[in-house]
């Protein structure tokens, strides 16, 4: 009997190859993509470059987003394969098959299925993976490791929660099975489909969902909260759009109908009858559709813009060629040294210096609000940001410029941050971030737009905005280093800087940074950084980003085509016999071939305009990341934003005009009036 029972599973399998074949290559892509997702998320490997671990935060939270859709879009594709095998299972019950046979037969369908999706998908996402860890690790200039080191726990893990997909899906089939008479199936396509009611409750929680997204959206006034929140947005979004699609769409069609002026009408009374059906099928791909095209806008346009940006971004914040941090020397006797030992390293590397400069300045973490910078230990909450002051001597001397600040006027230069009014004053706050007392006098700001010329320190600000204070001279200095917290500096002193720039090539520049670094007792440095070596590995940082968001972009695209293939399958199987009937009551062709067109523009275009409004909406978010990554202006992200849009649509159309090639023939009976 379990040999019958494998027959005919296999047997359906092979019969019913034009579903089961493109399912079988969705659920194999999907167990891939979320593969590879997680994997890089746990990757050792990744972690330990430069960068890997805020790639690897951006990849966590995409998991738990990538198993809703893959739900979602899987649930969606198995109904639409029972609803096409529901005449076979009668056949089966004419046979005499029992209910639990057919269930049994089911169950082995589906398994083969899992095995076969999991198993290969499992494979190609393996492969890959180690291909995108290779190309992360060559980007990075990394050591490159050939050996294979299974992530088991992962591939498990993986295989598990789409053995839990695929077991609901059972479930839910079986139990359908147990509900109905088998017997019916066999009647299935000549029965009616009952009216699609309004569900106003669902209806209004989509729209409560997405204004929930939406909001959170509008409302960051920051980067870090921005990136905090990212997670939680998508998924209000996601949440949201199935639910008006699935019942906000039916909702607003049939409060349509119940208009009769409008309803009543043959034009209207066909689409709108036609289309009320179509989305109590059709809703849920559509939503996926949506989402899934929503994704590759937002990832290609943000990496496209990072990517567009990284060498004004990474020359912004390295303007000298090397850049070496001191404590604050005792004597100038000592200061002198250091400058001796800097010309013998440059001598030994075949540097030749242009010009050495000096200066003393203070930096740290900060709250900036109400016009006071409370400044912190350490970086303590989502809206720090990072301050440097020093004197305008120094100021005037890089950006060869006159500020000429008053005695109670302190300049600014904001990177990335906020604006902050007319006037500032200092305090400090203690390590567990409440303000300690007494507030340092109020100085007037003055707003500069040009950026100083020297290095500030990181390669990539993550925190609420840079701020360079430029103070008037040593003496208010000196008035403001008590309300930079002592824990900041060794028994508050100030530290000092060299800014080193050369005429030498870029060999000669990285010998002297290798001599300096890996001599560290000799020059007795607290931080050295080249400009060359700097700039490269930001390049390589976003290149790696880059890479990794064309991949998620063509993982998108391709699962958006899949859902467009099947919606369009779905569609054609259940609109010939519909459009057959219509043909045989009276409607001439003219008219079918109208209400074809008029249904199929809507479902094509819905999904592509939806996409674009959860872009608009997304931009506020992801600007807000974007700038504490690199510093991106806003008018660059919206300009690219804007050309993957017009790139994507076009896209979208070929691949839609594609599929709806599937669709037409299917329905080209009823078309042709056959």
């Amino acid at each position: 009997m379990r040999h019958i029972y494998r027959s005919l599973a296999a047997n359906a399998l092979r019969k019913n190859k034009i579903i089961y074949v493109p399912y079988i290559i969705s659920s194999l892509i999907m167990v891939a993509i979320t593969y590879i997702i997680t994997a890089i998320a746990k990757d050792e490997y990744l972690r330990m470059i430069e960068g890997g671990a805020m790639l690897q935060q951006i990849m966590i939270i995409g998991i738990p987003v990538m198993y809703i859709i893959s739900f979602f879009f899987l649930i969606g594709v198995s109904r639409f394969v029972i609803k096409q095998r529901k005449k076979e299972l009668g056949v089966y019950c004419v046979l005499g098959m029992q209910k639990k046979h057919i269930i049994h037969v089911q169950f082995l369908e589906n398994l083969n299925v899992f095995l076969i999706s999991t198993i290969a998908g499992s494979i190609i996402g393996i492969v890959l993976e180690k291909v995108f860890q290779l190309v992360f690790l060559r980007i990075y200039h990394h050591e490159v490791d050939f050996s294979w080191n299974l992530p088991l726990s992962t591939i498990f893990t993986n295989a598990m929660v789409f053995a839990g997909f695929f077991l609901f899906f059972f479930l839910i089939n079986a139990i359908g099975i147990l509900r109905s008479n088998i017997l019916e199936y066999m009647k299935e396509e000549a029965k009616g489909e009952k009216q699609p009611k309004s569900k106003w409750i669902l209806a209004i929680a989509g729209v409560l969902l997405l204004s929930g997204g939406y909001l959170l959206s509008f409302s960051m006034d920051n980067g870090l909260s921005a990136l905090q929140y990212f997670g939680l947005a998508v998924s209000l979004v996601i949440f949201g759009t199935y639910a008006l699609f699935t019942a906000g769409s039916i909702t607003l069609l049939n409060t349509l109908k119940k208009n009769k002026k409008f309803y009543y009408k043959t034009g209207h009374f066909i689409s709108i009858s036609g289309m009320l059906y179509r989305m109590k099928r059709n809703a849920a791909n559509l939503a996926t559709i949506c989402i899934f095209a929503t994704m590759v806008l937002v990832t290609m346009s943000s990496v496209m813009t990072l990517y567009s940006t990284v060498h004004d971004m990474a020359s912004s914040y390295y303007v000298v060629d090397l850049d070496i941090l001191y404590e604050t020397p005792d004597t100038d006797e000592i200061r002198q040294e250091r400058l001796e030992k800097i010309r013998q390293a440059a001598d030994k590397s075949g540097v030749s210096i242009d010009q050495i400069y000096i200066y003393k300045y203070m930096n740290a973490f900060a709250r900036i609000k109400n016009g006071v910078v409370l400044t912190a230990p350490s970086y303590l909450s989502i809206d720090a940001c990072e301050i440097f002051i020093f004197t305008e001597d120094i100021y005037n001397y890089t950006n060869n410029t006159t500020l000429d600040l008053k005695e109670n006027e302190i300049a600014l230069y904001c990177r990335s941050g906020k604006d902050i009014g007319d006037t500032i004053a200092f305090q400090a706050m203690d390590k567990d971030g409440y303000a300690k007392d007494g507030v340092s006098e109020e100085f007037n700001l003055r707003k500069i737009t040009e950026a100083p010329k020297m290095s500030s320190g990181s390669s990539i600000a993550v925190s609420d905005g840079l701020y360079y204070f430029i103070v008037p001279n040593d003496a208010v200095l000196a008035k403001l280093e008590p309300y930079i917290n002592e824990n900041v500096f060794e028994v508050g002193e100030r530290n000092e800087r060299l800014l080193i720039n050369t005429s030498s090539g870029r060999p000669e520049q990285l010998a002297m940074f290798e001599e300096i670094r890996t001599n560290q007792p000799q020059y007795d440095y607290l931080y050295v950084n080249s400009r060359i070596d700097s700039i490269e590995e930001i390049v390589g940082i976003y290149s790696g980003l880059f890479f990794l968001g064309l991949f998620l972009s063509i993982a998108f695209l391709t699962i958006t085509i899949l859902n467009m293939y099947f919606s369009q399958l779905q569609q054609g199987y259940e609109d010939s016999r519909r459009f057959a009937i219509m043909r045989k009551v009276g409607l001439t062709r003219k008219e079918i071939k109208k209400s074809i067109n008029s249904q199929i523009v809507v479902v094509f275009l819905l999904p592509l305009i939806v996409a674009v409004i959860h872009t608009a909406a997304a931009y506020p978010m992801v600007n807000r990341i974007l700038r504490i990554l690199g510093g991106c202006e806003p008018q660059a992200f919206l300009l690219i934003l804007s050309m993957c849009v017009v790139v994507f649509a076009l896209f979208y159309t070929i691949a839609y005009l594609f599929t709806r090639r599937t669709y037409l023939k299917m329905v080209s009976g009823a078309y042709d009036g056959k």
